[in-house]
């Protein structure tokens, strides 16, 4: 019998379709080998299709005694029917040694009415022996019949499989970062020890520079104020003349005075005259010489009203008010303030705390006050008092009026902030002093 001579082109075509299958092979293992412990049961069931195609590949862990992975998705739910299924599949099954094909009459009466359903018409279970045991089974279905071959691909697959997944079981666990754990804790102990280190609590609250001891121009009786003799702002000395009040009916005043006391003096010259031959007349002398006397004082009494409705500055400093415009022709009463004389420069500042900023503070808590014009260049201080009562605000807010002296005189009306130093207290309890109150407030205690 003569055979024909081999065909070189098909004899090529085969060795090249041995080469990469023995290729695709060797890269499973070296995949298999490794990959990271939670991604190996999906590479065994998912890319070993790419080396034997097949419909459905299922991987039952002795270590976990269940189903590990099934093909075509990541995550599954074991208590679904398929999934149910197979589980029982598996647990029917007697755990063999070798490869062996599996078909529905090997199957119990209950699971074998369902292989149509769930199981493609062929399927070969193969074992996953590794050095220290077996790791479990691995179910390959397809709709073609399993050869010899493919079976044993399928066994290289699972041994090295089972290999790296004992070689994972069997390393020693990683030894924990303790350098990071020791920052970590360097970390946290330093944030407890910032945490509960006393600092001076402090406030901020708006201030400006008033007079030590300034001195009022008051009205010293009630009037029209005239005029004003030197701009707002103006320093001053003691004696200017600085405000002018009507004087019209203070001089006719004065001249109605003048001339009751004139009128008073020539009736008693005339009784005095008339006395020397009329009892009567010289018994009238010494009632007109009182009357002489009351009508002097009302006109000296004029007088000193003219006199003062000049009104001086009775210190030297600067003539404080806002506009001329808004006092002249303004009527005044006695003792109304018209305008406030000071000296340029003050070292007394008043701070208007909110209400809702109030702490607890010792009389002669240290404060510091950073001005608008140079709030790099803060001055030191300390407070000299502290209202009893709030009081309101131009601004409409409840506000607590409190004074301090600084360490060196600054210029007059400088507004600016003041922070006011109290007790210490833990930063973690002082940052958190507001949201604290606002839980007192909300659980009532």
């Amino acid at each position: 019998m003569t055979f024909p001579p081999p065909d070189p082109a098909r004899m090529q075509q085969g060795r090249q379709a041995a080469l990469l299958r023995l290729s695709a092979l060797v890269h499973l293992c070296e995949r298999l080998r490794t990959s990271p412990p939670d991604e190996l049961d999906f590479v065994l069931v998912n890319e070993s299709h790419n080396l034997l195609p097949y419909q459905q590949a299922a991987l039952y862990r002795t270590d976990k005694a269940g189903i590990a992975a099934i093909s075509g998705t990541a995550v599954f739910d074991a208590s679904a029917p398929y999934v149910r299924w197979l589980a029982q599949v598996f647990e029917s099954i007697t755990p063999r040694t070798e490869a062996v094909v599996l078909d529905a009459a090997t199957l119990p009466a209950a699971l074998r009415d369902e292989w149509a359903q769930w199981m493609a018409p062929h399927a070969v279970l193969i074992p996953l022996p590794g050095r220290h045991g077996r790791a479990g089974t691995l179910l390959v279905a397809r709709p073609d019949a399993w050869t010899p071959p493919d079976i044993q691909a399928l066994c290289m697959i699972g041994g090295e499989y089972a290999e790296s997944r004992q070689l994972i079981a069997s390393q020693p666990p990683r030894p924990r970062d303790t350098r990071m754990r020791r920052r970590i804790g360097a970390i946290l102990a330093a944030t407890v020890l910032v945490a509960f280190y006393p600092v001076h609590s402090w406030v901020l609250a708006p201030a400006e520079v008033v007079p030590v001891a300034p001195a009022y121009v008051r009205a010293p009786f009630a009037g029209i104020v005239h005029q004003l003799d030197i701009p707002p702002n103006t320093a001053v000395q003691a004696g200017t003349p600085v405000v002018e009040l009507e004087r019209a009916q203070l001089e006719s005043q004065y001249q109605v005075a003048r001339k009751a006391l004139e009128v008073a003096r020539t009736q008693y010259d005339e009784a005095i005259q008339a006395g020397m031959l009329d009892a009567k007349a010289r018994a009238q002398a010494g009632e007109l010489k009182g009357r002489i006397d009351e009508e002097a004082a009302q006109m000296r009494y004029q007088s000193e009203l003219l006199h003062r409705a000049t009104l001086t500055a009775p210190i030297d400093g600067l003539a404080l008010y806002n506009d001329p415009s808004e006092w002249v022709g303004r009527p005044v009463e006695a003792g109304e303030r018209i305008l406030m004389v000071a000296p340029a420069l003050s070292r007394r500042i008043e701070i208007r705390l909110p209400a809702t900023e109030t702490a607890q503070f010792p009389p002669d808590a240290r404060v510091r006050f950073f001005d608008n014009v140079h709030p790099d260049h803060p001055a030191e201080g300390h407070l000299v008092f502290t209202s009893y009562a709030s009081t309101p605000t131009p601004a409409g807010t409840l506000a607590y009026t409190l004074r301090a002296d600084l360490n060196s005189d600054i210029r007059l009306g400088l507004r600016g902030t003041a922070r006011i130093y109290g007790p210490r207290h833990m930063l973690v309890l002082w940052a958190l002093r507001k949201p604290l109150g606002v839980v007192r407030q909300w659980l009532s205690f």
